[in-house]
Order: structure tokens, then C-alpha cells, then sequence
């Protein structure tokens, strides 16, 4: 993954970065470690649920707050700082959780400022899980009403460097 991001760096010319993620703030520094080690990802502004318990209405709603809805809030936040049209923005996730269903969301509410998204189908990790998350029947109902042009899965970045390509042509 860390090719994917750097070819996307380079062909969009140093784009805005933000890494969002549902884990809780408390693992901030392993993650900033982890994207931050040896130059691998772009720099860019890491997004985590908070789950302190010093205000506890924050913390029960973020225990409460299912994925999904989390990662649909936090994109309309980056929504109102990188509004349309001056911005567009490509989505990249993984099908471990929400990540299709949540930007499925997204590009149907904002359609011209979503173009591309790309889900990472997981393998190897649990099989018994994997038969549900990396169903296509999922996928297409995830994005149900998008337009089919802007979203693929993949299992191997590889596969995107055409589409990267094409980004920057868009």
C-alpha cells in the first residue's frame, strides 16, 4: 500500500492527506509511528475516534456510535474544509468493516466531490468473515447509485495504477 500512496503523491502533486480510521485516539502515537516510519505514507492529518473518558456524553457517544456513522461525520467535517468543487477527493479503504457502506454514503450525498473510490478486499486474515465482507453482493449494494466508474475493489495496489493514472487526467 505504501507504493499506491506514494505513486497517487506524486501524479496528483503532493495532495492533502487524511488517514482516517475508527480506532480510539489512545493509539495515536503506534499510528503516527507506523505511517510516519522511513517516509512510507504522505504526511497528512490522522483522524481517530475519541474515547476519553474526561467528557463522558463524548466518550458514550463514541462508544454508541457505530463505524459507519462515524466515518460518514467525520467525512462531512473534511467535506466543509475541502469543500466541492475546488477539492475532489479519492477514498481508499478496506472491506474489514464499514469502509464500503460508509463512502457508498458519501459519493451518493456528495457525488462531484468523490472521485474515486477503492476498497482493499482483505484476505487471510478470517475466513470465516471473509466470505460476507469480500462478497460482490455487498459491494454492489454498498454502492448502490454510484456511479460504477468511480469505485473499485482490488487485492493488490497494483491494480490501481492505471486508475491513478487516469486521476490526474480527470
Amino acid at each position: 500500500m505504501p507504493e499506491l500512496y506514494a505513486s497517487l503523491n506524486t501524479q496528483l502533486n503532493n495532495p492533502s492527506w487524511f488517514y482516517l480510521s475508527a480506532s480510539p485516539w489512545q493509539l495515536y502515537p503506534f499510528l503516527h509511528d507506523f505511517l510516519n516510519a522511513q517516509g512510507r505514507f504522505p504526511r497528512g492529518q490522522l483522524i481517530l475516534r475519541d474515547m476519553s473518558r474526561g467528557a463522558m456524553p463524548v466518550y458514550l457517544s463514541a462508544l454508541t456510535m457505530g463505524t459507519q456513522a462515524y466515518k460518514v461525520d467525520r467525512l462531512s467535517k473534511v467535506h466543509e474544509w475541502l469543500p466541492e468543487p475546488a477539492r475532489r477527493v479519492v477514498l481508499i479503504g478496506d472491506s474489514t468493516q464499514k469502509d464500503p457502506e460508509s463512502y457508498g454514503e458519501i459519493a451518493r450525498k456528495w457525488p462531484n466531490w468523490v472521485g474515486a473510490i477503492w476498497i482493499r478486499v482483505v484476505q487471510g486474515v478470517d475466513e470465516r468473515k471473509e466470505k460476507d465482507l469480500n462478497d460482490p453482493k455487498r459491494f454492489a449494494k454498498a454502492f448502490e447509485k454510484v456511479d460504477s466508474r468511480i469505485w473499485k475493489t482490488f487485492i493488490d495496489p497494483k491494480e490501481l495504477q492505471a486508475a491513478v493514472t487516469g486521476l490526474k487526467t480527470n
